[in-house]
């Protein structure tokens, strides 16, 4: 009697086994429960939810869906992604910005979505904003200080030139230097008017 009912639940299990893929599907059910980390997801309680259906989901805050989808499938292994959220991880110390500076006391951790503002030294010009911000472990943003331009005394004198309306020494990226013959006339392809390009200028001469 006991092989016969055996050989019975044997023969069940092939056929089960051998059943079409989509009334195996019935057969598995995932948790309609919600996960801790899970602020909200369209599942009501005591639905049944079957292999291969699919749930909209939004993690607590301090959390991010561990695939960026917000939406769970449910598998034989039960939701994917496994876990749904994770927790969004802080930075250490911000990184050093050459030539500049961070405008408050740095300290060894900072927060998720925390940001903290640079400053460049003087006549450097800043590209990009002037901020760095901590996504999920890595500090974001594209900042940089350019460097300024110096017009010498010296270099001038052996140009023949000098600035034709100012005295000063520093010029910032990208502004606009104007020079004047001490005697004689401009020569040469290098024009009196000459633009500053990170730290660069051309100087004109004259004879």
């Amino acid at each position: 009697m006991f092989t016969i009912r055996l050989f019975h639940r044997l023969w069940l299990f092939i056929l089960w086994l051998n059943m079409d893929p989509s009334l195996q599907q019935n057969e598995v059910r995932c948790s309609n429960r919600r996960e801790p980390n899970v602020y909200w997801w369209n599942v009501y309680w005591g639905q049944q939810i079957s292999l291969g259906e699919t749930v909209n989901y939004r993690c607590k805050e301090g959390y991010r869906s561990t695939d960026g989808t917000n939406q769970a499938t449910c598998t034989r292994n039960g939701w994917s992604p496994d876990p749904l959220c994770q927790e969004l991880v802080g930075c250490g110390t911000p990184p050093p910005l050459t030539d500049g500076d961070i405008k408050t006391t740095t300290k060894s951790q900072y927060r998720h979505n925390e940001r903290v503002e640079y400053m460049c030294q003087n006549y450097y010009t800043m590209e990009g904003e002037p901020y760095r911000t901590c996504i999920n472990g890595e500090w974001t943003g594209h900042v940089r200080c350019i460097e300024p331009c110096i017009v010498s005394e010296d270099d001038n004198r052996q140009h023949n030139i000098t600035l034709k309306s100012s005295d000063n020494k520093y010029f910032a990226h990208d502004e606009i230097i104007e020079f004047r013959c001490i005697r004689g006339v401009p020569v040469g392809a290098v024009a009196m008017r000459q633009r500053c390009n990170s730290g660069v200028i051309l100087l004109p001469s004259c004879h």
